[in-house]
């Protein structure tokens, strides 16, 4: 067989997804007629659909010396972003500025690769670059968000978040599978996020209600107990309430609950009896469109100057209630304030901070 009827079988072989066949012939071409980029950058492709994104990226890094081009560029940058090696990403487009200079397809990877490596104000000029040139991609303007609050432009990050939602129609709310939340209990306690949910709601207890001790606490959503492991001593009763039957479980295991009840938010709290002094919810909420139930539960089970804690999804004012993604939803100020003022509640604060990578809303509110 020819080099070239070999190279062509081993496009063929790429078709079908036989990467470690094709990737054999190409080394046979290679071997035959060394140093011709094509074949080298085919080799280099071939291996990052295989999965081997190092071994490809140095075989392309290879192709790019023999070749100076857009398409090798942008080929190493695949397959750095495959590996989240953000430093390396950044590092190549400096590098090779002069080849890729106007080309958008490397502008929202490189913005979330800044924010990652910390180059917030770099970030947030390559992401305005990207939405210019994708105006209808929501994940430019989720990064661009996040870029904007780290750069602790928090109104300018929850319009940006806000622009391209739609608003909730009041169809039917889609709810999460039981077996997608059984499957993130696996390693959930790992996850900075996760940790970062929990830290941030104890803190906002912390800061706007000082020298209040937690008694009789509440959890909407437990997940595996994360926030429940962190509650004060003077916690001295805790009630959680989890519908993934894996979280359940390991909330159990933490023996820090009184009372676990696995079952749906928010119609399961009916069921429940107070009284309560404090509300927690973190990192849950913005799984529900309507936030009513929760608020008109709240105001049964808490005591006078009850604490009610949560986070969601940001939307600007006025607009209410619009929709992130299948089964997750954003809320405004106003629409917190309106529920809070209809079932009694004052509000303590609302401060927006980091939530999901972009901005959310961290609400404190007192009954009465």
């Amino acid at each position: 067989m020819s080099p070239d009827d070999a190279f062509q079988s081993a496009l063929g072989l790429v078709a079908k997804e036989d990467f470690e066949g094709a990737l054999a012939l190409f080394i046979q071409v290679n071997q035959a007629a060394p140093g011709n980029p094509s074949v080298i950058g085919m080799m280099g492709k071939t291996c990052l659909k295989a999965g081997r994104h190092a071994e490809g990226v140095g075989i392309l890094r290879e192709a790019l010396r023999l070749k100076p081009h857009a398409d090798y560029v942008f080929d190493i940058f695949l397959g750095l972003a495959q590996m989240k090696a953000y430093e390396d990403t950044v590092a190549l487009c400096r590098d090779y500025a002069h080849l890729i200079d106007g080309d958008t397809r490397f502008l929202p990877f490189l913005g979330m690769a800044q924010i990652y490596i910390g180059q917030y104000q770099e970030a947030f000029v390559t992401l305005s670059l990207a939405r210019e040139a994708l105006p209808e991609d929501f994940s430019i303007r989720h990064n661009l968000s996040s870029a904007l609050l780290s750069l602790q432009r928090r109104e300018e990050a929850v319009e940006c978040y806000s622009e391209m939602l739609a608003d909730w129609d009041g169809a039917e709310e889609v709810r999460m599978s039981i077996e997608r939340l059984d499957g993130i209990a696996v390693g959930y306690d790992q996850n900075e996020l996760h940790n970062w949910f929990s830290n941030r709601l104890l803190g906002l207890y912390q800061d706007n209600f000082p020298g209040r001790p937690m008694r009789r606490v509440l959890e909407l959503g437990t997940g595996t107990g994360l926030l429940g492991s962190r509650l004060p001593a003077s916690a001295s009763l805790v009630t959680g309430i989890e519908r993934s039957v894996a979280m359940v479980a390991q909330a159990r295991e933490r023996k820090i609950y009184d009372t676990l009840i696995e079952g749906d938010l928010p119609g399961v709290l009916h069921t429940v009896e107070g009284p309560f002094e404090t509300i927690l919810s973190s990192g849950v909420l913005y799984y529900f469109a309507d936030l009513g139930p929760f608020f008109t539960q709240a105001s049964r089970l808490l005591t006078p100057g009850g604490a009610f804690l949560f986070s969601v999804d940001p939307l600007s004012d006025p607009r209410e209630v619009a929709v992130t993604g299948p089964g997750e939803y954003a809320h405004s100020r106003a629409y917190l304030r309106r529920l809070a003022a209809e079932n009694g509640f004052k509000e303590v604060a609302i401060e927006i901070d980091l939530h999901r990578g972009p901005p959310g809303f961290w609400c404190a509110f007192r009954k009465g």
